[in-house]
């Protein structure tokens, strides 16, 4: 209550300040107007002008009355009751103390007259002020006692009637203080009637607007509950739909869902449950959802499975379950709390469903992915995978570890002779017969082609490596009994011995690898262990191979050629084109060593059909010299004789050179002709019916099969040199060179010796009936512009240019 009257009381004085404002609209002029009036009856009668000071400051003082009212006007809004009340007051006294100064200035030398002019003017002031100041108590009055008291008084000793003046005047501003008091009470009254009429309409429109904003809320809230209402009859239908939904999803899911109490016993099942686990739902009600459990897990499993089921409220994995048939499966299975509005657990939802095949065809992917599909043996990814585990292993245990890289001898002539096919049915074969050799601790790779390994774990000493190792040699002592033939496979092994060969699977492997060629360069059907000075042959080896990669693209290959002589009367009868490197800077390469490099790395196919057409162009220079039609004989490589479709290549270079293809005669060895005579035969036949002459070379070094160099049409045999050279000093051998001499004879093919280096072996095989030499004896093999030099130097020798 004191708060609201003191806001009240506040109120009331801010409106009697704007009243006294706006009621000094009034005043301000009037005064103004009374100055001026006082100046000018001073001027009629003293005919001179009132004080100057006073006039300038009564008349400042109203122009800032008035600067003021039009201030308070502007920003009256902006301003609080204190400010506004001293904007009107503090000026209202300064105007009165202007008034105070006037009688003390004029009346002293003012006639009656004036100065009854003056009292009047002062007394219509304070009449008018004191209806115009009523809003105003303290100031007001003071401005009326400046007004009429000095006046009173200096009239008093005015000649004549100055007392009764003065008794008037006094009088009057009685009167006047009395008017401004009830003037004032009467504004009081009536402003507080206002102000109650504005507060009595200002609470009704409050009021009012409380009841128009209680119906608008009340109008809103109808609204709301209503929408409300629809929204709960909506939700309502939704969940209804939503249930049937589920309840439909549920029973038409192809996953199992079982319902479980908090004790673990069944309550509901789908028919997915049924399908999956072979129980009914009938069975399964009821029981615990222990029915289901195999024996494939320990009790500890489901202990923990149950305790993180409870504090975490969900659990999900795979496990292996049991069906009513006892069959054992495997699921995925998620199980998930059912709380109620308190957070206690009052059902558990376990859905799963079977992933058995999903498992098996992974497994199945997996060994696909760590096994060799050819042969079933480990491949290179589980090979490395056990290395890694096996070296860290033996790091632990301080033992050894053994690695055994073996490939198969010859195995490419197999599958070009034979066809793929067949070396595929070879290495499943030879997979199965090593895999019997091996311990259980042994891992047996196929790392491609025809490479294998073996890993040998917990080697108690290398020795161990050596006995595994010739077990594994005489896994080959045996042919290999297939479908179609009958296959002697050997191969050489190379041993690697962690750690002291190396310390990390690509060391074992590389090293292994290098002893493996150790081997091979031994003599092949053998075993090395790894040295380190095989890592230097080994680089040699990749250099050798990048050089002949540059040499082919240098042409730094040629052709040297080698006389055959007759052996009767060592009569020229052609020449042998050899392959001859020489590398710049080093000299010539053997071709025993690069040969064996260009057929390992693919690049014997190349180099084959560049010799080739190299001898045709030869052969042409000659006959444009005028040196006649040379016989040449040139080496065919397996790769040319069954995949290069070498009748077409001497067809196209004979053509290309203009030379006829009789000329030519191609050499190749017998192991590869008698490996695959089906396939080969063939290609020979075509060759023959061009007239190219057939030659067996090397002959007696392989196996060979008498019913089949008979169909084959070949034309030369030729004995390798091993016999030549040992056919003085060994009867079995000579016995053995008569023996090819006379088989030839009787299957009507020419005999030509080759590697004949003295006189004694050209005179035992012309003895025994070989038709050709060819060896040191008579000539080196020679750059073809050395034998131009010779014909055209020799007489002897161009004798024989036809």
């Amino acid at each position: 209550m004191p708060q609201a009257l003191s806001h009240s009381s506040e109120q009331l004085k801010a409106t009697l300040i704007d009243e006294a404002f706006r009621q000094g609209r009034a005043g301000i002029p009037m005064t103004t107007v009374a100055i001026l009036g006082i100046s000018g009856i001073h001027w009629l009668h003293a005919h001179t002008l009132i004080q100057p000071l006073w006039l300038l400051i009564g008349l400042s003082v109203s122009l800032l009355r008035g600067a003021l009212l039009y201030t308070y006007q502007r920003h009256k809004d902006r301003l609080d009751t204190k400010t506004r009340e001293r904007m009107f007051v503090w000026p209202l006294i300064a105007a009165a103390l202007v008034w105070v100064a006037l009688p003390i200035l004029v009346f002293p030398s003012a006639e009656a007259s004036e100065r009854l002019a003056i009292v009047a003017i002062v007394a219509g002031l304070a009449g008018g002020g004191s209806a115009i100041l009523a809003p105003m108590l303290w100031s007001a009055r003071f401005y009326i006692l400046c007004l009429m008291a000095p006046a009173t008084v200096m009239v008093f000793d005015t000649p004549t009637s100055g007392p009764i003046v003065a008794i008037l005047a006094a009088s009057f501003m009685l009167m006047v203080l009395f008017s401004h008091q009830q003037g004032r009470r009467i504004l009081l009254a009536s402003q507080e009637r206002l102000l109650e009429n504005q507060s009595l309409l200002s609470e009704t429109h409050r009021q009012r607007g409380l009841v128009e904003q209680l119906n608008a809320e009340l109008m809103d809230a109808q609204k709301a509950l209503l929408a409300y209402n629809l929204r709960l009859e909506q939700e309502v239908e939704e969940r209804t739909a939503r249930n049937r939904l589920a309840s439909a999803v549920i029973e038409n899911t192809a996953e199992g869902v079982m319902v479980m109490t908090p004790d673990a016993i069944i309550v509901e099942v789908n028919p997915a449950f049924t399908r999956i686990t072979g129980y009914a739902a009938p069975e399964a009600i009821g029981q615990p959802a222990s029915i289901l459990r195999s024996d494939k897990h320990e009790a500890r499993f489901f202990a923990l499975g149950w305790q993180q089921l409870r504090t975490l409220g969900r659990w999900e994995g795979e496990m292996w379950s049991r069906q009513r048939n006892g069959k054992i499966f495997l699921e995925r299975r998620t199980i998930d709390a059912v709380r109620d509005t308190e957070g206690e657990v009052t059902h558990y939802v376990c859905v799963f469903n079977d992933i058995t095949d999903d498992y098996e065809k992974d497994q199945q992917l997996l060994h696909q992915a760590l096994h060799d599909p050819l042969t079933g043996l480990g491949n290179r990814k589980l090979l490395l995978e056990r290395l890694e585990h096996g070296i860290a292993h033996a790091s632990r245990q301080g033992k050894r570890l053994g690695v055994l890289f073996f490939d198969l001898d010859q195995f490419k002539a197999v599958n070009d002779s034979l066809g793929h096919h067949i070396g595929d049915e070879l290495l499943r074969g030879i997979g199965q017969r090593l895999s019997k050799r091996l311990r259980a601790s042994d891992t047996l790779a196929r790392l491609g082609g025809d490479e294998f390994v073996v890993l040998m774990s917990d080697l108690e000493n290398p020795a161990d490596a050596v006995v595994l190792a010739q077990g594994l040699l005489d896994v080959f002592s045996k042919p290999f009994e297939l479908p179609e033939t009958r296959i002697h496979m050997r191969t050489s092994l190379g041993i690697a011995i962690y750690p002291d060969d190396g310390e990390d699977p690509d060391a074992l492997m590389k090293n292994a690898d290098m002893a493996l060629y150790a081997a091979k360069e031994a003599g092949r059907n053998t075993y090395h262990f790894f040295q380190p000075a095989f890592a230097e042959q080994a680089q040699q080896r990749l250099d050798l191979e990048l050089a002949l990669r540059d040499a082919i693209e240098q042409q730094e290959l040629s052709l040297y050629y080698q006389p055959k002589v007759c052996a009767k009367d060592q009569s020229p009868q052609g020449f042998e084109a050899l392959l001859r490197w020489n590398r710049p800077g080093l000299g010539f390469v053997p071709p025993d060593r690069f040969v064996p490099i260009a057929e390992d790395c693919g690049l014997i196919g190349q180099i084959g059909a560049w010799a080739l057409a190299e001898a045709c162009r030869q052969i042409a220079c000659w006959e444009a010299a005028g040196y006649g039609s040379q016989q040449v004989a040139i080496n065919v490589s397996v790769r040319q004789l069954i995949h290069d479709d070498l009748a077409g290549m001497i067809r196209e270079e004979c053509e290309r050179h203009r030379i006829s293809p009789s000329l030519l005669e191609v050499e190749v060895t017998e192991s590869c002709v008698m490996s695959n005579p089906e396939q080969t035969t063939p290609v020979l036949e075509a060759l023959k019916r061009m007239q190219v002459r057939i030659a067996i070379d090397d002959f007696g070094t392989g196996h060979s099969s008498l019913a089949y160099l008979r169909r084959l049409p070949v034309d030369i045999i030729k004995i390798d040199k091993s016999f030549v050279q040992e056919a003085m000093s060994d009867k079995a051998t000579a016995a053995i060179v008569k023996t090819i001499i006379e088989l030839s004879k009787t299957l009507e093919m020419q005999v030509v010796a080759e590697g004949v280096e003295t006189a004694e072996q050209a005179a035992m095989l012309a003895d025994n009936g070989c038709d050709s030499l060819q060896g040191y004896f008579f000539s080196r093999p020679l750059p073809p512009e050395d034998i131009a030099r010779q014909w055209h130097a020799g007489p002897a020798l161009s004798a024989a240019r036809s």
